[in-house]
């Protein structure tokens, strides 16, 4: 179990630097398109094709018939998804791609925070503690100090 744990750990830190690439990677598509929305729109259609390939080769065509029993309010993640990437993609130009970061991993924290103690949409609840506020006061205080 403890290596699963750990796999699953070290998977999430590749994600998170895969993120700090992928961000500035927006912004530089953007800037060659000359639109942040098109460069969106060309994110979402290259996402698309992606996932319908790996679909094919590795999904499971039996879960589609589950679609319809998805909550129509949570296919607002989509709204929300698309939100994100254009504002990294609009964002980045203007404040660079450390503040962006910064101030994202910010806001994810607190939401983060918020979602876990609560144990919102399914997640395990993690109540807020006095350690965990310090914590994410400790990466607040980063934030705040290294963003200007």
């Amino acid at each position: 179990m403890a290596l699963k744990s750990g796999i699953y750990l070290a998977m999430a830190l590749m994600v998170g630097l895969l993120a700090a690439f992928y961000l500035p990677m927006n912004a530089a598509v953007g800037r060659s398109l000359g639109s942040p929305l098109t460069a969106t729109i060309t994110f979402y259609t290259v996402a698309l094709i992606s996932t319908i390939l790996a679909f094919l080769v590795v999904g499971d065509p039996a879960t589609l018939k589950n679609i319809a029993r998805v909550p129509k309010w949570l296919f607002l993640t989509g709204v929300a998804s698309a939100l994100v990437v254009f504002a990294i993609t609009f964002l980045i130009p203007k404040i660079g791609a450390r503040q962006m970061s910064l101030l994202a991993i910010g806001g994810q924290i607190t939401m983060a925070m918020i979602v876990s103690h609560f144990g919102m949409l399914g997640t395990p609840e993690d109540p807020i503690t006095l350690k965990k506020l310090i914590g994410a006061g400790l990466i607040f205080v980063g934030v705040v100090t290294t963003v200007s």
